[in-house]
């Protein structure tokens, strides 16, 4: 009798582990809902319930070829183009662990409703595309703009129109539900299409462009920018001499000239001259900015400086930096080119070339961006405009970072990393970082391209070496150097200080000479006629500029209003 137990007993637990065993890897149940709109694009979430009896090296589950804004759980998804599908690595979702999981899909396919030969509307919608494992049932749901009055068809891999018999279905005003009757093979595919009325998709709606194109796209501005730049623009890294000399012919107010190619800059031209004697700034607390001409500049100055001298003035003898007047000037000073043909190689290329590629490569991220974010036609033309034209006008700030470095205004390099954070955000939100990554890091590997402008002569290659050797030198000096010079120079400070914020080096040239009072500035007026500590001196200096700089700000906002006023007449 004992035997007998033990045989029983036996035998139930092979059987226990038979059954066990017999739990084969595949898709317990695979449920799908689809929303279609009516410029018939279709919304799809679907949940896939899968079963795995042992550890799966590298699990993907496939998607329609042109399904895009794809995510796996909430989650970017990492997808691999092949057999004319797209493949949702999932690995990472399962692990390397046998079990069971659910995986929840949402993506979109656009553009299911087209004309077939019989010229009928007729809507295509791929429900399974070949899982590599069994999927034992299959639920879908679809929801249609209108009512339906076809009846669905039904087509696989394997059974092609047969499969039909193994579908219940029905259909109940806009929505069609069904169920799988039979387990459905490995590599199996479900399609189900249906004739529709035309009042329910209008073709007059122009569907966007799908996510994939608008990247190439961007790539290949990109790639067109990247060989511009090499051709026409290329320009070898600066290396700063030993000697610190300021580039010989050039002022304070033509660092940017020297260092961008770019115009001059009449806030530094005016403290370069206060420090030469040609006139002197005259402040108050909550007063305007004025400046009072001290003598005339002769032919000791370039050209250009006297041009420039002779804008501000003309035949007066004190000029108001805090009026209208002086804004129009400083715009006009920002547009002449200070003897640049001696610095630029005849066969520079042209930088708005470049900047419109690389501007181009951003509007066509931010398009990205606006794919993802939204669903339908008509909103997401919306924001394919809102994000495009944001995306266009930030590259072009973005893109300037390298230059506003070295600006004695460095405020713009502020402007263009805040919109570097705003498009990380909006990444984030889209679920879709590398589309932002792509746009925020374009934008900044070109500014580093820009940052010297385009292909210099042998004597414009010194001069911005001169002028980075300077900047090095003010954010280096040493404590024993400045005691020494001040010494021989008690002036030293004040004389530099020009120049050392032309260079955006200023904070660090004053932190050098430390608490110690350098004496009264002999070319700036307050009406306190006190001595202050460098760093005093220093925030003096920038609330002066900041002050002179209010009326040119204003003065380029008012022309963009009375550009854009004149598009609108």
């Amino acid at each position: 009798m004992r035997k007998f137990v033990v045989f029983v007993s036996l035998l139930c637990l092979l059987c226990t582990l038979f059954v066990g065993a017999s739990a084969a890897t595949g898709a317990k149940s695979v449920s799908s809902h689809a929303t279609v709109t009516a410029d018939g694009r279709c919304q799809i979430t679907l949940t896939a319930a899968i079963h795995l009896d042992a550890p799966v090296e590298k699990l993907r589950f496939p998607l329609p070829k042109n399904a895009d804004n794809i995510t796996v759980n909430g989650s970017h998804a990492r997808v691999k183009r092949e057999n004319g599908l797209k493949q949702v690595d999932v690995s990472k979702f399962v692990g390397k662990t046998a079990g069971d999981f659910t995986l929840t899909f949402n993506y979109s396919l656009p553009d299911l409703v087209r004309t077939n030969e019989a010229d009928l509307l007729e809507l295509t919608l791929p429900l399974l595309s070949g899982f590599a494992y069994p999927v034992q049932t299959m639920e879908f749901t679809v929801t249609l703009p209108g009512e339906i009055t076809a009846k669905p068809a039904f087509s696989s891999g394997y059974h092609q129109a047969n499969i039909e018999k193994d579908i219940t279905c029905t259909t109940e005003g806009p929505t069609v539900t069904g169920t799988s009757q039979v387990e459905l093979k490995d590599h199996e595919t479900l399609v189900m299409t249906l004739i529709v009325d035309d009042q329910m998709f209008p073709r007059t709606i122009i569907t966007p462009p799908d996510l994939e194109t608008v990247n190439v796209i961007a790539i290949v501005c990109f790639a067109l920018a990247l060989l511009y730049w090499l051709l026409f623009l290329r320009n070898l890294p600066w290396w700063p001499g030993k000697q610190p000399t300021p580039p010989e012919g050039y002022g304070p107010g033509e660092m940017g000239s020297v260092l961008h190619l770019q115009g001059g800059n009449l806030n530094m031209m005016v403290f370069s001259w206060a420090q030469l004697g040609y006139l002197q700034i005259r402040t108050e607390k909550n007063g305007p900015v004025r400046l009072v001409k001290q003598m005339e500049m002769g032919n000791e100055r370039s050209s250009f400086e006297q041009r420039c001298f002779k804008l501000l003035f003309g035949n007066r003898d004190v000029a108001n930096a805090s009026s209208r007047r002086y804004g129009a000037v400083y715009c006009a000073v920002e547009k002449l080119r200070p003897n640049l043909t001696a610095l630029i190689h005849p066969k520079s290329g042209n930088l708005t070339v470049f900047r419109i590629l690389t501007a181009l490569t951003g509007l066509f991220c931010g398009v990205g961006l606006a794919l993802l974010l939204t669903d339908g036609a008509a909103l997401q033309w919306f924001w394919i405009v809102v994000l495009g034209v944001a995306a266009w006008l930030s590259s072009w700030q973005i893109q300037l970072w390298a230059r506003h470095l070295f600006a004695p205004q460095q405020r713009k390099l502020w402007v263009g990393l805040g919109w570097c954070g705003f498009w990380l955000l909006l990444g984030l939100i889209a679920g879709q970082v590398s589309t932002a990554a792509a746009l925020v890091f374009s934008q900044l590997f070109a500014g580093l391209l820009l940052a010297f402008g385009g292909r210099r002569t042998y004597a414009g290659k010194q001069a911005m070496e001169q002028a980075m050797s300077m900047r090095r030198y003010f954010k280096t000096v040493s404590v024993e150097d400045l005691k020494r010079i001040k010494q021989n120079n008690p002036e030293y400070f004040h004389q530099m200080m020009p120049l050392a914020i032309a260079l955006g080096a200023d904070k660090a040239f004053a932190k050098s000479f430390g608490k110690e009072l350098v004496g009264q500035c002999p070319y700036i007026s307050d009406g306190i006629n006190v001595e202050m500590r460098a760093g005093q001196w220093r925030l003096q200096m920038r609330q002066i500029l900041e002050r002179m700089n209010t009326l040119p700000e204003q003065t380029r906002t008012e022309k963009v209003i009375a550009f854009v006023e004149s598009l609108r007449k």
